[in-house]
């Protein structure tokens, strides 16, 4: 029995190794000082639409932390659009708490100079009007030709649904 212990302990230590090791991302910031990428938002379900924009927070400070410089642009389109307006026109009640944790999200990005961009074609399918945006996100003509745009800039595409 003590054998059989020992054997599946020599076994095992590899695994332990390996996921001891801090995670990284050193290769694939190497020799980056700036990292663009423009992320294209139309998720429907308020709390997996709250989940994507922690981890674009989470994916900013990361960046940050390892001495690189994010600039990020966030496109918004679909019924992604309800949850960007003020007062409770466009969405149910029971969705309320997790509209205002986005609000609060949108409002950390607004002051870290993070463009945010509604698509107008949306808010148009949607009957959203689009006065009634929160004041920090950018109506613009049309997402696809924003997201067009910023990807010959050269910014990475990052879909969001």
């Amino acid at each position: 029995m003590k054998n059989l212990l020992l054997l599946i302990s020599l076994l095992l230590l590899p695994l332990s190794t390996t996921f001891a090791a801090p995670f990284n991302n050193n290769d694939a910031l190497q020799d980056l000082t700036e990292v663009k990428a423009v992320f294209d938002i139309n998720q429907a379900d308020p709390h997996i639409l709250k989940l994507r924009l922690e981890l674009i927070e989470e994916s900013y400070q990361q960046l940050k932390a390892a001495g690189v410089t994010p600039t990020f642009v966030l496109t918004f389109r679909g019924k992604a659009s309800f949850f960007l307006t003020s007062g409770l026109k466009y969405i149910d009640i029971i969705d309320l708490s997790v509209k205002n944790d986005i609000k609060i999200l949108l409002e950390q990005f607004s002051e870290q100079k993070i463009p945010m961009k509604q698509c107008a074609i949306a808010a148009r399918l949607s009957d959203i009007n689009t006065d009634d945006f929160l004041p920090q996100i950018e109506v613009v003509t049309n997402g696809y030709v924003s997201l067009m745009g910023y990807q010959n800039k050269g910014y990475a595409f990052i879909p969001m649904e």
